[in-house]
């Protein structure tokens, strides 16, 4: 059996006073979404409306030997950036989320992944460097980790952002746990509030007297 929490760190802003916590735990295959976690993009198909990339990337299937390499154990379609595309940084916009995951393949020394808050603010800076083998073995499951994100209560993950310097930084199966917006706590209250409604003004028992 795996051991589920591999490596873990956390990183807190003086100026924000909030922590965001990351683990990763090893993968080959990819080990998937946390509980209570969505698969939300998975690069074989268009990103939800709200899920948003910019900047320059590309999105291909399998090896391409000097390019990309897929994370181990991956068939299907994944996302990458490299220091041969442009600048190498890409960015993925997202809803806000109390938490945020992906398969990180054959991580590098070189890759870098910036988790966003609101107003675009980087949270925490996590480089490939910190994770336990970052050698960019394509099928060692140490170096094909799935990295989990988590901030703390009043803070959300609005993005992150792709660096590469070298060849390259790929990244497949996106999860995450959204926050509800105001206007589904809205509905969510007042739904409730017509169930108590309605529960309040349903007919009592008519209890028979019969007198002989």
């Amino acid at each position: 059996m795996k051991k589920l929490l591999l490596f873990a760190g956390a990183a807190l802003l003086a100026t924000t006073a909030h922590a965001v916590s990351w683990t990763a735990v090893p993968g080959g295959p990819d080990p998937g979404p946390a509980p209570g976690q969505t698969l939300v993009v998975t690069f074989d198909a268009p990103m939800p409306f709200s899920y948003l990339a910019s900047g320059d990337y590309a999105i291909q299937t399998g090896l391409v030997s000097g390019v990309a390499a897929p994370p181990a154990g991956d068939a299907t379609a994944f996302f990458y950036v490299s220091s041969a595309l442009g600048s190498g940084v890409a960015t993925l916009n997202t809803p806000n989320l109390k938490s945020f995951s992906f398969n990180w393949g054959s991580v590098d020394t070189y890759n870098t992944v910036d988790i966003l808050g609101a107003g675009g603010v980087t949270l925490l800076s996590l480089s490939g460097a910190s994770l336990p083998l970052s050698n960019g073995d394509q099928f060692n499951p140490l170096s094909n980790p799935r990295v989990f994100f988590n901030v703390d209560p009043g803070e959300v993950i609005t993005g992150a952002r792709f660096k590469s310097t070298g060849v390259a930084f790929e990244i497949d199966n996106i999860a995450g746990t959204r926050v509800p917006e105001p206007a589904s706590w809205a509905l969510m209250v007042t739904g409730l509030g017509f169930i108590g409604f309605a529960l309040r003004r349903r007919p009592r028992g008519i209890t028979a007297h019969v007198t002989a």
